[in-house]
């Protein structure tokens, strides 16, 4: 059943995904930090993909934009969760309706390694994300993302936005060298500091010995008080 998203049942249910995703990114991470900006214009959002969160965290940047965003997906997965499509999802053949999106001014996401794979180096690229950008006239935004454990007891994920590229611009070098300096970016900052630059934007559940703090120091009070 093919639902028009202006009907009372499919917003409904767009609010229903919405919420689950909201309460997915809250509940089991600590945190989502950002550096760089979010464009206001359309333009061709391309990011690695190396974690289960990845679409949730397309998802969350299009709501911090303000931006309708669609994220071109497996067919296989849409056919699994079709009511995905009414939270953006498209299906990764569906290229000109991309298209006719990028040209209502709405953003179009590209996982462009097409498939999900281990935390490390970029993929090779596939070509979709270029033919887009290039037929809609709109920019490449490179994006790398990483969701790690370090300090605390859950995970925390990571947004390092690159610069709008025009389409000439060799997209695997530029992705990949965001993605390396992220990685330096974590490996030179203590685990349970924030890297400098980055901003929270969203807050999380935080770990045990966390909500348990204010507990500890109240006692601790009241110890040295007797």
């Amino acid at each position: 059943m093919k639902l028009e998203p202006d009907r009372p049942l499919a917003r409904f249910l767009k609010a229903l995904v919405e919420g689950i995703f909201w309460r997915s990114l809250r509940n089991n991470l600590r945190s989502v930090y950002l550096l760089g900006e979010l464009p206001p214009y359309p333009l061709v959002l391309v990011m690695n993909h190396h974690s289960f969160y990845d679409g949730h965290l397309v998802w969350f940047l299009g709501q911090l934009a303000g931006k309708p965003t669609s994220l071109l997906i497996a067919e296989e997965n849409l056919r699994s969760f079709p009511i995905l499509s009414l939270v953006g999802a498209l299906e990764a053949n569906r290229l000109r309706e991309a298209l006719r999106r990028l040209n209502r001014g709405e953003w179009v996401a590209v996982f462009p390694e097409g498939r999900m794979g281990y935390p490390g180096p970029l993929g090779p690229l596939r070509p979709g994300a270029l033919w887009l950008a290039k037929k809609a006239g709109t920019p490449l935004l490179p994006v790398a993302t990483r969701v790690v454990l370090r300090g605390f007891e859950q995970p925390e994920a990571f947004i390092l936005m690159g610069k709008p590229l025009p389409p000439e611009v060799s997209l695997e070098e530029r992705l990949g060298e965001l993605l390396t300096q992220l990685d330096q970016i974590l490996r030179n900052t203590h685990p349970r500091q924030i890297p400098e630059g980055f901003r929270e934007v969203l807050r999380g559940r935080r770990s045990l010995e966390e909500r348990v703090q204010p507990w500890v120091e109240a006692l601790k009070r009241l110890w040295t008080s007797l």
